[in-house]
């Protein structure tokens, strides 16, 4: 990551106002996109972006250095997902607590905006639900947020290596259950190309 992010990481860290104010407005729409993912209620999503931020405001003098902002937020974010479900569904255990990742949402917005064709959109959609919440989370931090393996590893706490053979995985899937041209057009849509 850019030396910009931890220079301006330690500008927010000794209290400097305008060094909040980028960094939220940087990065609250991903943080946006990322939450809704895990959740669909958007006050939900709102109340826990907010608490994050109210969060790391008022214990910023404790914060650890970074020079991946975005990769801290995202992490911070999903515990903080974590515990407002956590809170909701008290009765439930830990494990079933967890929030399940789903793109559904953020890929039907993007699929509107971008592409006009509905075959060719429902045809990514059918793709997609062939895929579990986990190779869907990777795939979605590699290729919608342009993290890294050994990023995504940091967030899922797993190997870098283990999030590479997911999304390895996850295509050899699709390559099995779906024609040539319907892979290329999943790769097409989720690279950027």
């Amino acid at each position: 990551m850019p030396a910009t992010d931890l220079l301006l990481w330690r500008r927010f860290i000794e209290g400097d106002e305008e060094a909040y104010a980028c960094i939220y407005r940087q990065y609250v729409d991903s943080l946006y996109a990322y939450a809704s993912c895990f959740i669909s209620d958007k006050c939900q999503v709102e109340d826990c972006i907010q608490d994050l931020f109210i969060k790391i405001y008022q214990n910023r003098k404790s914060l650890k250095e970074t020079d991946n902002i975005k990769l801290y937020l995202f992490v911070a974010l999903k515990r903080q997902l974590f515990n407002s479900l956590r809170k909701e569904v008290e009765s439930i255990s830990l494990e079933d607590a967890a929030p399940v990742f789903s793109i559904e949402y953020t890929v039907e917005d993007r699929m509107i905006e971008r592409e006009q064709d509905a075959s060719k959109n429902e045809r990514i959609l059918e793709m997609l639900k062939t895929l579990n919440p986990h190779q869907k989370e990777i795939i979605y931090y590699r290729f919608e947020e342009g993290l890294s393996y050994e990023e995504i590893g940091l967030l899922m706490e797993m190997k870098a290596q283990s999030a590479q053979n997911i999304v390895q995985r996850a295509f050899k899937k699709l390559r099995e259950a779906f024609s040539p041209e319907d892979f290329f057009l999943f790769l097409l849509f989720f690279t950027k190309l």
